[in-house]
């Protein structure tokens, strides 16, 4: 499994979040996500999204069109930052 964590700042939150859930139901290889916004900066995002593969997760980033739409979508493209990483150890209290 590959978890890729999405750090990147929206024009507007409450009108993003429905279109990623649209697109989050298209996009093939994504396995699970989680969304988190800023406390004190509502239009910053992160997210995570759990592929099967390092290779299904370059696949769904790597898609045509894709940063154009997120740039409809609002998504401030100079800000996303994304990195890859690997499950080692979950823990729960």
């Amino acid at each position: 499994m590959t978890t890729a964590l999405i750090l990147f700042r929206v024009a507007d939150y409450e009108a993003w979040r429905p279109r990623y859930n649209d697109a989050l139901e298209s996009t093939i290889g994504i396995k699970s996500a989680h969304i988190w916004r800023g406390e004190d900066d509502p239009n910053l995002v992160a997210v995570t999204e759990v592929f099967e593969s390092r290779e299904a997760a370059n696949a769904a980033f790597s898609a045509p069109g894709l940063q154009d739409v997120m740039a409809a979508d609002g998504v401030d493209l100079s800000s996303v930052q994304v990195e890859f990483l690997e499950d080692t150890e979950y823990i729960e209290r």
